[in-house]
């Protein structure tokens, strides 16, 4: 990568060096120089605050520690993620078979969905029923993903009640549903 321009192509080579030596001792060998490289580029693209700056290499360290920050971010976020899926596969995993219990119940979801406030409602369908993405279901519904989001956060949690409020429900360790006893149709008329 060429340097700023007001850096030589000798200090900027030196620089180069440390900075490998520096974020190898922070990050794992084997994706130290992709940080490096991204710590280059934004160096490159901020040239003109890199001028600006009082002390140059202390500005230069504190872009470093930044992207190197960023990188430790983004590795936890994926472990969590990645730790909740093998969470969420273990939890439906062919292992233990499913009481029926779920499976019957599914078959009340809809309806009771259908009883939400139609924004929860629609945006429910959209999402966890037709397994719509939260981005396509905002463009079909001409919202905000955000307030998509907030919508199936919210129509869940009704949900929730609505189904608590139909039936008894006896759960395992793990969250997954045992049994289930209808309250009757006085509590429940979809089922």
């Amino acid at each position: 990568m060429p340097p700023p321009a007001i850096v030589s192509r000798d200090a900027w080579a030196a620089f180069q060096s440390r900075l490998r030596a520096y974020v190898r001792r922070r990050v794992d060998p084997a994706v130290a120089d992709d940080v490096v490289g991204d710590i280059m580029l934004r160096l490159v693209r901020h040239e003109g605050k890199l001028a600006a700056a009082e002390n140059p290499t202390a500005w230069m360290l504190r872009v470093a520690a930044n992207a190197i920050s960023d990188h430790h971010r983004r590795r936890d976020v994926k472990r969590r993620a990645l730790a909740r899926l093998e969470f969420e596969e273990e939890s439906w995993s062919v292992e233990e078979p499913d009481s029926g219990a779920s499976t019957e119940m599914a078959g009340c979801l809809i309806p009771l969905i259908r009883g939400l406030p139609e924004a929860y409602g629609q945006a429910l369908l959209l999402t966890d029923i037709e397994g719509m993405t939260q981005a396509a279901a905002a463009r079909r519904l001409g919202l905000t993903v955000s307030g998509v989001k907030s919508r199936v956060q919210r129509g869940r949690a009704r949900l929730k009640q609505a189904l608590l409020g139909c039936c008894a429900i006896e759960v395992d360790r793990r969250g997954r549903i045992r049994d289930y006893r209808p309250r009757g149709k006085a509590f429940c008329p979809e089922c």
